[in-house]
């Protein structure tokens, strides 16, 4: 059973934390740490993070986790809940049936895939300028950052503190580099889609949440 647009309301809530409060559901691949890291510094009086649990990497079974998640934890879209599954699309063309198979399931189901191309770090690059420099592997674009922030590692675990002076530049660098592979005849959310991220959708989203 999906997430219909009225949400699941399993769990009974305090009406007026749940007016105060925005809960935005995230999954992410494994058990890599980098986005959690991130993302969990987002949490206020307005919004709280929730990650889904279990440990999957492809794109199919981390919607079916995040779904699993939202049902236990009452996922309410009249409170504003949304829920997002945050993926890499590395290199492999084979991935690109993965990723048309989850978004197929996330569409169904309300959520929406944010997706990395080549991996999460583009994101932490956008902070740094705009580039359509194309990597050949994962590694090269963390090499990259690491030019900037020579200290950078995935387990690091200021990274929104580093770079949160930079926030609006990113989101308009992730929105030309979008721009950009759309203009260039790439489809989204496949593995030719890139550089690019989405995760500036999800930062969006708080900040809508933030200011209500």
């Amino acid at each position: 059973m999906g997430l219909n647009k009225h949400g699941y309301t399993r769990k009974k809530r305090n009406s007026n934390s749940r007016k105060r409060k925005k809960i935005i559901f995230i999954a992410t691949e494994g058990k890599n740490k980098t986005e959690k890291l991130y993302f969990k510094k987002f949490n206020s009086d307005k919004v709280q993070i929730i990650f889904s649990k279990g440990g999957a990497t492809d794109p199919v079974n981390m919607v079916s986790e995040l779904l699993s998640e939202c049902k236990e934890r009452g996922f309410d879209s009249k409170a504003g809940d949304v829920a997002y599954c945050v993926l890499d699309s590395d290199f492999d063309a084979n991935k690109n049936n993965q990723l048309a198979l989850a978004e197929k399931k996330a569409v169904k189901n309300n959520l929406s895939m944010i997706v990395s191309g080549p991996c999460f770090e583009i994101w932490f690059l956008c902070h740094y300028g705009y580039s359509t420099k194309v990597f050949s592997k994962n590694e090269d674009v963390i090499n990259e950052l690491k030019i900037k922030l020579p200290e950078y590692d995935k387990n690091k675990e200021d990274m929104y503190e580093l770079l949160q002076k930079n926030l609006d530049e990113a989101i308009l660098n992730a929105k030309k580099l979008e721009k950009y592979n759309m203009q260039c005849g790439k489809i989204p959310h496949t593995v030719e889609f890139m550089p690019s991220t989405d995760v500036y959708r999800i930062i969006e989203t708080i900040r809508e949440a933030e200011c209500v």
